[in-house]
This record gives C-alpha cells, sequence and structure tokens, in this order.
C-alpha cells in the first residue's frame, strides 16, 4: 500500500504519515493529505483490494466466501428487510454469493462514508445477486448531502469485493 500511494505522490514509502479519522478510518496526514489522494484497504483470505481516487472518498470491501453457521442470523440482524426479502428468495445454491456480494457492498459504503459500523448496515440498501450493483437507499447522515457510485470488483469465484466512490460514477481500472 505505501509503494503505491508513494509511487501515486511521486513520495518515498517511508515518508509516509497516516491518521485516523473520527470513526478509525485511515488516511494521509501532512503535505501528502493536502495533494487530495484518497485511499481504502480491504483483506480477506489470501486476497488485498486497495482502491484510491483524487479528490472523493472512497471504500473497498473484498470477502472471501467461507461457510457460516449463523449466515441466516447475520442478514436478519444486519441487513435492510429489502435485503432480507431478497436473500430469502434467493435460491439455496445462491444464498452464499448472496450474502457475500450484499456484505462487501454494505462494508464498502460504510469505508467511504468514514462512519465504520458507526452506521447502522440495515439503515441502507444495495443491490446483490443478480441485479446491477448499485445502493438502492443511502443512509441518511446527519450534514452529508453527497451522492456515492457502487460498482461490484469481479475476482473471480469465491470471493466478493465491491468500491464505493463519492460522486455519480465509480469505474474500475484494473491494476496487477
Amino acid at each position: 500500500m505505501r509503494q503505491v500511494l508513494a509511487s501515486l505522490l511521486g513520495e518515498s514509502p517511508s515518508a509516509l504519515q497516516f491518521v485516523r479519522g473520527e470513526h478509525g478510518k485511515p488516511r494521509l496526514a501532512a503535505q501528502a493529505a493536502q495533494a487530495g489522494l484518497a485511499f481504502n484497504l480491504s483483506h480477506s483470505g489470501p486476497w488485498a483490494l486497495l482502491g484510491w481516487c483524487w479528490h472523493a472518498d472512497i471504500g473497498v470491501d473484498i470477502e472471501v466466501w467461507r461457510t457460516m453457521s449463523d449466515e441466516a442470523a447475520l442478514v436478519r440482524r444486519f441487513f435492510s428487510q429489502a435485503e432480507n426479502a431478497r436473500y430469502a428468495a434467493l435460491p439455496d445454491e445462491q444464498r452464499q454469493q448472496g450474502f457475500f456480494d450484499c456484505w462487501a457492498r454494505k462494508e464498502a459504503y460504510i469505508k467511504a462514508v468514514g462512519r465504520g459500523l458507526a452506521l447502522p448496515l440495515d439503515s441502507f440498501d444495495v443491490t446483490f445477486g443478480d441485479d446491477q450493483p448499485r445502493l438502492l437507499r443511502c443512509a441518511a447522515v446527519e450534514g452529508d448531502a453527497r451522492s456515492w457510485a457502487l460498482a461490484a470488483v469481479d475476482v473471480g469465484p469465491g470471493a466478493s469485493a465491491a468500491v464505493v466512490l463519492e460522486g455519480d460514477v465509480c469505474h474500475i481500472l484494473p491494476v496487477h
């Protein structure tokens, strides 16, 4: 992460300093922050996902699919009513992917907004399953009138990933 961010800024990786926002979201400190580079990092199993942009907020999440004995309970507890209905309508063989698609999209959103789990996961809706990735209902965060774009990242079978970017459009450029 340091190497990528430093190369974007024309800095030495060791020169970068980081601070945490009110809800723990890391960001660049000092002069690097003035350049307007925002970033977010997620990891799950052997995967890592780093997203960055200029002069906007960003959130990313990646989730390796795994068997969870309490998946349905997590859906009931953390997903919105609309998401609960969508999950229940999925055929059994699509529920694991549906769960992780939804979870990654929700995590990316709360990370982009910068509120973390202080923002209830059932206070907004995302698409999942066969739907095009998008935010259906954004959480009402007092004083926050920003718009958000959501994109799914195709990382292949067995994992779900998402990016949420401040603005109307989110384009993903693959970097290997």
